[in-house]
């Protein structure tokens, strides 16, 4: 995957006005995936979002320990699932690794009341491998998360003829080694593509004004009904019903933090 160029403020402002008063709704994803994609925005685009016009799914991996879990890339990829109506599918792996086990069994239960297809597994341990074999087959998916997570050890788990290179969490930073560098995609069966793709620190989306973030965390939807005002944005508006459901317990504050940081990056 090739490194993402950090973006000044005017590069950033060029780019809004062009997608956002250029093409509207749909057109927006044609420009964005289409051939003729103006160049100063198509070399600032990250990989992911020009692959997923082939794509039918999207497996996010996460691990609990080794590396740590981070959910703030796990919501971030569930955005861009929600903008490109991609059927997502969230792995907590290494679960062999959790002293808790219910601590795993409660993270993952955030995401599957929401309403996403949510994987305990242990590539290790050959835990939830057959469910997940079961839910690739016959799919185009791509396999997203950072470095370190286990996502060539899923595959091994899956078909042990692929023998994908694995490495170990450094013990120094307790991060991941990137052992994929570029994009490989492994065919586990007839009609069955796994797409693999580098560990990837950042997913941004300059297509997004600040204002439309609301509308990509699903469990706002139906509650946001209630807000006083329409165009409520969940941050500084009295009586919004959204605010309300984090107090209550109803919406997971670390889903409603994920949205005040994404609103954040928007800006």
């Amino acid at each position: 995957m090739e490194s993402m160029v950090k973006l000044t403020k005017k590069q950033q402002k060029q780019i809004h006005y062009y997608i956002r008063h250029k093409d509207e709704g749909k057109s927006k994803q044609d420009l964005i995936h289409g051939r003729e994609v103006p160049k100063f925005i198509e070399k600032h685009l990250p990989y992911i979002r020009r692959l997923a016009r082939n794509l039918d799914q999207l497996l996010i991996v996460g691990s609990f320990v080794s590396p740590p879990l981070k959910t703030g890339l796990i919501d971030r990829f569930l955005i861009l699932t929600e903008i490109e109506s991609l059927e997502p599918l969230i792995c907590f792996n290494k679960t062999d690794l959790l002293q808790d086990k219910n601590e795993g069994k409660e993270i993952a239960e955030v995401y599957k009341s929401i309403g996403y297809n949510t994987l305990l597994t242990s590539a290790k341990k050959k835990t939830g491998i057959t469910r997940l074999a079961r839910l690739l087959k016959g799919k185009r998916t791509a396999l997203a998360g950072h470095s370190g997570v286990g996502k060539s050890s899923l595959l091994n788990a899956i078909d042990p003829n692929l023998k994908i290179s694995v490495q170990e969490v450094s013990d120094s930073t307790g991060k991941g080694r990137h052992t994929t560098t570029k994009v490989r995609i492994y065919k586990l069966q007839e009609s069955t593509d796994v797409i693999d793709l580098p560990g990837i620190k950042l997913v941004d989306f300059i297509d997004i004004h600040p204002h439309d973030a609301r509308f990509y965390f699903r469990e706002f939807e139906q509650i946001s009904e209630e807000c006083k005002f329409r165009d409520c944005q969940h941050i500084t508006e009295n009586k919004c019903a959204v605010k309300e459901a984090v107090s209550a317990g109803t919406i997971y504050p670390q889903r409603y933090e994920s949205y005040l940081n994404f609103v954040e990056s928007l800006s």
